[in-house]
């Protein structure tokens, strides 16, 4: 008897886990970042007026609800909850499912179901098998950026030298003799100045020199002229 009932158990469990390898599956290959579309039909006469939810299927732990619907008046209604977005649409059988940028850590296996709080939920097909692949592109700039980091880590590090206290050494200044008088030749008149109060008085006999010979000259000059007419008035009053 107990070897019969033992048996029935077995069978029991092998034909449920026949039942879940035989559900419908659809893949859904999706790059990094983008956005996940789904549609999941169900039936209008058992559950316009039910609440509905999105679960992600992990292996040993209980499904994790990502998001559930809060309306049950059988109307269209809409639900946010962060990356995730529930439009349940009865008049059209219709729960639509999104997912925003997806990560390579979402990849895994999702299922739309009708929601309860006091027993398990009706699952709805499909089933869903998400596999979101890196961009090679965000990839490669990664892989770029990681390779700056470590050529910038790999320069030496700068030293400082500490700077020691200066010393004020005593400079030596070499003073140069005040020169108080000034040199000065006259290649002309064979005189070397070497005051200013002899350029001064030098210049001023040059001056008067200048006058002199200038004031002479203009003597000279009326004398000459002078007799040149006397000699022409005798000549001409003459015998």
């Amino acid at each position: 008897m107990k070897k019969a009932g033992l048996w029935g158990l077995l069978w029991m469990v092998f034909i449920s886990e026949l039942q879940a390898e035989n559900e419908s599956k659809e893949e859904k290959f999706i790059k990094e970042g983008e956005t996940l579309n789904v549609n999941c039909p169900f039936s209008t006469e058992k559950y316009s007026y039910s609440q509905k939810a999105w679960q992600k299927l992990i292996d040993g732990r209980k499904p994790v609800t990502l998001a559930l619907t809060t309306s049950t008046s059988g109307n269209p209604s809409q639900v946010r909850e962060g990356r995730y977005f529930l439009e349940d649409i009865p008049s059209e059988a219709i729960l639509h499912v999104q997912m925003t940028n997806l990560q390579v850590e979402d990849s895994g296996l999702y299922r739309c179901v009708i929601y309860y709080f006091s027993k398990e939920p009706d699952v709805l097909s499909p089933l869903f098998h998400v596999v979101v692949i890196k961009d090679p592109l965000n990839t490669t700039a990664s892989d770029e950026n990681h390779t700056r980091k470590l050529q910038i880590s790999t320069f030496p590090p700068t030293t400082t030298r500490p700077q020691g206290t200066l010393v004020d050494r005593p400079r030596t200044v070499t003073k140069l003799p005040p020169k108080s008088t000034a040199d000065l030749s006259s290649p002309g008149f064979g005189v070397n100045i070497t005051n200013v109060t002899d350029v001064t008085s030098y210049v001023f006999r040059v001056s008067v020199t200048s006058i002199i010979i200038i004031v002479l000259c203009g003597v000279l000059s009326k004398s000459l002229v002078f007799t040149v007419l006397l000699a022409v008035t005798q000549r001409s009053f003459g015998p």
